[in-house]
């Protein structure tokens, strides 16, 4: 038998499988054909050797929440997206989730536009906000009519399949009288579609002592309304809005809805990351299920999938734990479980090969806290569905490790 490709003498690494250790990796027709130990060289066409004690190769990396929207709003203009590669093949992730970039005004340049070109496999999440990051300021939601459920079903109806969920941003003044209506009327509109509603929490408009308790009784009210496999998302933000009370305690709320099948993910952005609400949260045992970037434009000059990843390992998480929150669980927070996040026979070939480097970097949160940590990560190479790609040089101006100091 004569398979393409022959991924050889990897330390696969695969959590949600309970894979790790030496495995050879055959690909044929951008699917995985076999996996064992010490395949044949003579039986692939090709061999990609695995050398270094510190590389792993992993499931194709997902990032659960990004933006690659990239043109879909004129430049200057409300928020700048990335590039689907840019962050996604070029960067060691073989799937993103586009997070509400876009409402229904807008969303068609995604078929239009985006995944046309788009080598990473691109899942769409559409704002429940109309014209969302397009207009300026920091709010996509300014009245409930901003929010249109004929509209999002219509969207529906001329692009099957491509609405994978609905994104709220609880972010701006209108959130201060009419919050519980415009969750209520969010989550109405996800459940016309069947899909999850994805949230935002940490309002950094929301300054004051009234504001902050106002937007904390919020996420209580909007933990109670979620339903199994909808997500909250900035589990770790310091902004008002967080899930921690004043007191450095998570709400009750928050447990009853992990225990009813909701998904807290990190999505670390620029915006929505502290390193001290982080530590507590390990500390308390609330570990989020996915790790994720919310990469934007001006995210991309600052971090990556990979140096998210690094970040939490600096509070202890292990290498296992943080890529098994970007493969099998991010895969599973989509409905893909089946699909991705797993290194399997007969799935696509996606796969991440990254390095390990042990080293003293410096890290940088949110609130502009400096922390340190013993590891940064390192894309090697990726496949995707087979197709092979060789990372750019990096999201930072030294390349692909964190500084080191």
């Amino acid at each position: 038998m004569t398979y393409d490709l022959l991924i050889k003498g990897g330390h696969v690494l695969d959590p949600g499988q309970g894979l790790d250790g030496v495995l050879d990796i055959a690909i044929t027709g951008g699917k995985i054909a076999r996996i064992a130990s010490d395949i044949p060289a003579q039986d692939a066409a090709r061999v990609l050797e695995i050398r270094g004690a510190s590389r792993r190769v992993v499931p194709g990396l997902i990032d659960l929440h990004t933006h690659v929207a990239d043109g879909a709003i004129t430049e200057g203009v409300g928020m700048g997206m990335c590039d689907a590669d840019a962050i996604g093949v070029r960067s060691g992730v073989t799937t993103v989730a586009d997070c509400g970039s876009v409402g229904v005004a807008n969303l068609g340049v995604f078929p239009a536009h985006i995944l046309p070109k788009a080598k990473t496999r691109v899942i769409t999440m559409v704002n429940a906000g109309s014209y969302a990051h397009t207009m300026p300021g920091p709010a996509d939601i300014n009245t409930l009519d901003d929010i249109n459920r004929d509209a999002l079903q219509k969207a529906v109806e001329h692009n099957p399949g491509l609405i994978a969920g609905v994104k709220l941003r609880i972010v701006g003044p209108a959130f201060a009288d009419k919050g519980e209506d415009i969750i209520t009327k969010a989550k109405a509109a996800a459940r016309d579609l069947d899909v999850p509603l994805m949230v935002h929490i940490g309002d950094f408009t929301a300054k004051d002592e009234a504001s902050a308790a106002r937007r904390g009784e919020l996420t209580r009210f909007l933990l109670r309304t979620f339903e199994p496999g909808d997500i909250l998302t900035h589990l770790c933000t310091p902004n008002s809005g967080r899930v921690l009370d004043p007191s450095g305690k998570p709400y009750p709320e928050v447990a009853e809805a992990r225990a009813n099948g909701v998904v807290l993910d990190s999505a670390l952005g620029r915006g929505n990351f502290g390193i001290e609400i982080a530590r507590r949260q390990a500390d308390l045992g609330l570990y989020p299920d996915t790790i994720s970037s919310d990469l934007t434009a001006m995210g991309q000059s600052f971090h990556s999938l990979l140096e998210c990843m690094a970040k939490f390992m600096s509070i202890g998480y292990t290498l296992a734990d943080v890529v098994k929150a970007t493969t099998s669980s991010a895969a599973r927070a989509l409905s893909q479980q089946d699909e991705l996040g797993a290194i399997a026979v007969g799935r696509d070939a996606d796969l991440s090969i990254i390095d390990v480097a042990e080293g003293d970097f410096t890290f940088t949160d949110t609130t502009g806290q400096v922390f340190r940590g013993g590891y940064g990560l390192v894309p090697v190479y990726t496949l995707k569905a087979g197709e092979e790609f060789s990372p750019g040089w990096g999201t930072h101006p030294w390349g692909w490790l964190p500084a080191s100091v």
